[in-house]
């Protein structure tokens, strides 16, 4: 593993990867400082601009985005209580007390702090563990890969929403868009209307592009605009962060690491919900959780290291079994095929040196975090200032060439287009889009593996119950479907 990692450093220490890495960090720092503009916008509206790139560049230009724009929410989380990103939601309640209180210095480096260090341990555990899954998941037939697509669609729809039947309803339409196209087995077209443009199926980054960026901008537009919020930035002479004050909330931010990495493994959860567990849990082990809500420095570091401890463990379902985390590691699958890179096990055999390069590129953007997420903390006023009505147009424009840019085709405008149509009128009815999003990209793998499965079964869908792991697997899906299922009967009968 050493040595991988050593060869993976020497993949990634060149000028065009540091650098790529670098434009990276500063985009997702603008982004995620901007209320409104979220990690997985930035990371669909720019996937397309790095297809020209190679691997070694493009990706680690992505993941720093990924990175930098989770860490840089808790800006104006703190500065005008309005999170950059939802993982940042609850560094708004310690944040901005802080902020308001004239601490703004101390609470927007504990943030960078905790982040970094939290990022750093679970980039570790990454390496650690996505090897040894990897080994792990090469054992598994195409019954086992059937049920663990099934689980991941679950654990999907059941942190999605309220409404378990929109999350139902979400995850229906997306295996409907991924069944456009070509059948894999028999060559014959489906749902394409006699379209010569639809036998390729729906294009993937497109629909994103559509369903995030432009969607969010007209659910900006339809709204009234916000009124202008003050900006408890850094004053003159204020007291910096101190040594001790860190030391004291490091086994907070260890505690909150694990659980920000433990809740990014499971697919479909994320760092929206491991800041608010971490948060939660500092506060009742806490010596003094009066000061929660009051203006805590360490529930600024049990959010921040929850939030950003969960993003290296995103990559873990995506990379090893091809089974997006989130809707940014959505995105990310469908930038690591345009590259040649199709997530799972074998991609660990195949591409270990550049795998391990872009573990090493996590590590050396850290280092870079540090430094610019301290200038970006002197310049806070001026990043969560910029008005939308100068943002919106700029991110249709990119977005759109984007699109274009992905086959130089106009059907794929046309297509971000409508999903930015769709995106908007399932955030107005309450429907999930996550749901959605990971649909389309487990469908081929689990009609797959269903295909396959039935092929090797003497006994049609018993081969599913009869095989050990797979039977194991069978079991926690219908545990979840039942504990879904009495949720919604307590929900409705309350």
């Amino acid at each position: 593993m050493i040595e991988n990692l050593i060869i993976g450093f020497g993949v990634i220490l060149n000028p065009a990867s540091l650098l790529a890495a670098l434009a990276g960090l500063v985009a997702g720092i603008v982004v995620g400082a901007i209320p409104g503009l979220t990690a997985t916008m930035a990371v669909a509206i720019l996937s397309p601009f790095t297809f020209f790139m190679r691997p070694e560049v493009g990706i680690p230009f992505l993941l720093a985005v990924f990175k930098a724009a989770i860490y840089a929410g808790s800006i104006p989380a703190i500065t005008i209580a309005t999170p950059g990103t939802a993982a940042a939601a609850a560094t708004a309640i310690d944040g901005n007390a802080l902020a308001r209180a004239g601490q703004a210095r101390r609470a927007l480096e504990m943030s960078l702090y905790a982040s970094v260090a939290a990022d750093l341990m679970a980039t570790i555990g990454l390496i650690l563990l996505a090897t040894w899954l990897a080994s792990v998941a090469l054992a598994f037939g195409p019954p086992e890969m059937v049920m663990l697509y099934l689980i991941a669609l679950l654990t999907i729809g059941s942190v999605a929403g309220r409404s378990p039947a929109k999350a139902a309803l979400s995850a229906g339409v997306g295996l409907l868009i991924a069944s456009i196209g070509l059948d894999p087995m028999s060559g014959q077209t489906r749902f394409t209307f006699g379209s010569y443009e639809l036998s390729g199926g729906i294009a993937f980054i497109p629909l994103l592009i559509g369903l995030f960026a432009l969607a969010e901008v007209f659910t900006e537009a339809a709204a009234r605009p916000p009124e202008p919020a003050a900006v408890n930035a850094i004053r003159p002479g204020e007291a910096a962060l101190k040594l001790a004050e860190f030391l004291r909330v490091t086994p907070t931010i260890g505690r909150s690491t694990l659980i920000g990495f433990g809740v990014g493994v499971l697919p479909g959860i994320g760092a929206e919900i491991a800041c608010w567990l971490s948060y939660g849990l500092a506060k009742r082990l806490s010596k003094e959780p009066e000061l929660y809500g009051r203006g805590s420095l360490e529930g600024v570091a049990a959010a921040e290291s929850g939030n950003n401890g969960a993003c290296p463990g995103d990559l873990i379902p995506m990379m090893v079994f091809g089974i997006p985390g989130d809707t940014v590691t959505a995105v990310l699958l469908g930038a690591f095929m345009a590259q040649g890179l199709t997530p799972g096990p074998l991609l660990f055999q195949k591409h270990a040196a550049l795998v391990y390069g872009f573990f090493a590129v996590l590590i050396v953007a850290n280092v870079m975090l540090l430094a610019l997420g301290l200038g970006a903390i002197r310049i806070a006023r001026l990043i969560t200032r910029i008005p939308r009505s100068a943002l919106s147009p700029l991110v249709v424009a990119v977005a759109l060439v984007g699109a274009y840019a992905v086959n130089s085709a106009l059907l794929d405008v046309w297509i971000a287009i409508a999903g930015g149509v769709a995106g908007y009128v399932m955030r107005r009815l309450g429907i999930p889009i996550p749901p959605m999003v990971i649909a389309m990209l487990v469908a081929p793998g689990l009609e797959n593996a269903l295909r396959q499965s039935l092929l090797l079964s003497t006994d049609g869908l018993a081969i599913f119950v009869t095989r050990p792991v797979s039977g194991v697997m069978v079991a926690i899906v219908a545990a979840a479907l039942a504990a879904m299922t009495w949720a919604a009967f307590r929900r409705r009968a309350a």
